[in-house]
């Protein structure tokens, strides 16, 4: 679980609770700041013109992609990587490498399939310069399939506070329509005004919400998690290339620590 995530979205709630249930104690009650209409004006707003920016397949993969903020790491780190391969360098210098396809690391509670699809393709035979390609495109390609998704969240993000001020501007053209009409018998006039402009604004607070602390972080996040993922497969890449060549151990292990950082490095101690 990424900790991080789950203390910050739970802490601006928080915050943002807090601070509404002080406000609104003087003036009846939190129900004040909720508008059903306005809610499905600013978010039915930003995902109807999202799906017009981008296909619909990349925003449905945008809103799967919102669990992985909050899971982390899946129950492995770079160092764990880094020591499966030392491992199975001494595999490749004995020519078994098809066996690592079925076996489970000690240390890892399963074995990544880069590391398989590697192992198997030098088992199979293919030129290194076949398999660098096939893991380059992979590569370039997944990062390309999930920039896409970020962007689409950071889409509604811009959205959201557009489409508050369209709501808020609706809101605004009614209650001026609605000046010119003779107020009901036994109500005041100005307390029905500033009544209905509260409920106008509404939707400027709820695009604003929307895209500052929901969305836009989301898809930083995203993206971060996206070039964290460059720097495990270049790992990869660069470890299969040793493997192919039936690099030393020793010198697997010193060449696959400089892709971490000196506090997680893999040593024989470990």
């Amino acid at each position: 679980m990424n900790l991080g995530a789950v203390i910050g979205f739970v802490m601006g709630l928080g915050i943002l609770l807090t601070a509404a249930f002080l406000g609104s104690a003087s003036t009846g009650g939190m129900g004040s700041l909720w508008d059903g209409i306005s809610l499905a004006i600013v978010v039915g707003g930003a995902i109807a013109a999202t799906c017009i920016a981008y296909p619909l397949e990349d925003v449905i993969a945008a809103f799967a992609g919102f669990p992985k903020v909050f899971l982390g790491a899946q129950g492995f780190t770079l160092k764990d990587v880094v020591q499966d391969y030392v491992g199975l360098a001494e595999l490749a210098r004995k020519g078994e490498l098809s066996k690592a396809a079925d076996e489970t690391p000690e240390h890892m509670p399963f074995r990544l399939s880069s590391i398989k699809d590697a192992c198997r393709m030098i088992s199979d035979g293919l030129a290194k310069d076949d398999i660098r390609t096939i893991m380059e495109n992979k590569e370039q390609y997944r990062a390309l399939r999930e920039i896409k998704a970020a962007n689409a969240i950071a889409k509604l993000g811009e959205y959201a506070p557009s489409f508050g001020m369209i709501g808020t501007l609706f809101g605004l053209i009614f209650m001026l329509a609605g000046m010119t009409m003779p107020a009901a018998p036994g109500t005041d006039p100005m307390a029905s005004l500033i009544a209905n402009m509260a409920i106008a604004l509404i939707t400027t607070l709820y695009g604003a919400l929307f895209a500052f602390f929901f969305f836009l972080p989301f898809s930083e996040h995203l993206k971060y998690i996206n070039e964290g993922k460059k720097v495990e497969s270049a790992l990869h890449l660069e470890a299969a290339m040793l493997l192919y060549d039936k690099v030393h151990p020793i010198m697997v292990q010193e060449r696959l620590n400089a892709f971490l950082a000196r506090k997680d490095r893999f040593t024989d101690e470990d």
